[in-house]
């Protein structure tokens, strides 16, 4: 026992101070938070057989090959297409498309936007002016319905893999979920306003229930498509 107790003295001895880690040692730095990457959930509804390229709730819908258009055929007899009339130029509002980056404004109170602020969905006035973290709070990207393609979802652009769902019929802003459940919470069914370019936002897994804004804030309440809460989509600022 004496024996190794003279070894280990000597062996600090040796050894002398205990190196310390150079001033821009990584040890020392203030801890940043890792974040994972972000979840985009598959869509709960039926994706193509076996042999046909697969779906995501990103991508737009997959044609078929009955879908596909073909050429004509080289000895088809062409004729003549009648005149066409000019139309008028398409409205510059955008539409609900997947993968589109789009703004909801209140259609009964312009300036006023869909956002998320403390992670609840709300309606403030944001503008150009406004400062650049209202903005993009404001900025939604559509998605193919998580439940529904028929439907839509709205991921918030500056938090990848985050959607606005109700929960306990509040609208908040959740990370996605591998569940039914955020799913059904997360899909949105439009329904057309009283006016051109205006939609009213129907629960999926509630139909009776519409989005709502009251003070504010963002909710799912009892309403029919004439007096829930209707949206313009607009341009993402």
């Amino acid at each position: 026992m004496a024996g190794l107790l003279v070894i280990g003295i000597a062996a600090l001895q040796i050894g002398g101070e205990p190196a310390t880690p150079a001033a821009n040692s990584e040890w020392q730095l203030p801890a940043a938070p890792i974040l994972p990457p972000p979840f985009y959930p598959t869509p709960l509804y039926p994706t193509p057989s076996s042999g046909s390229p697969a779906t995501s709730g990103v991508s737009g819908p997959v044609r078929t090959r009955s879908e596909v258009p073909r050429e004509p055929a080289r000895h088809a007899r062409v004729t003549a297409s009648p005149t066409r009339r000019p139309t008028s130029p398409p409205p510059a509002t955008p539409a609900l498309r997947a993968g589109a980056t789009i703004g909801l404004e209140l259609a009964g109170a312009p300036g006023y936007r869909v956002r998320h602020r403390d992670f609840r969905g709300r309606a403030d006035r944001i503008g150009p002016e406004s400062t650049a973290l209202s903005r993009a709070d404001s900025r939604l990207i559509v998605r193919r319905g998580l439940a529904d393609p028929e439907c839509v979802s709205f991921e918030a652009a500056n938090y990848p893999g985050w959607f606005l769902r109700h929960r306990n019929f509040e609208i908040r802003l959740d990370r996605a979920e591998r569940s039914r459940l955020f799913a059904e919470d997360a899909t949105f069914c439009p329904r057309g306003g009283s006016r051109a370019g205006v939609v009213a936002l129907r629960s999926h897994n509630y139909p009776d229930r519409f989005l709502t804004e009251s003070r504010s804030l963002l909710r799912l309440t009892p309403a029919t498509t004439g007096t829930a809460t209707q949206f313009v989509v607009r341009s993402p600022l």
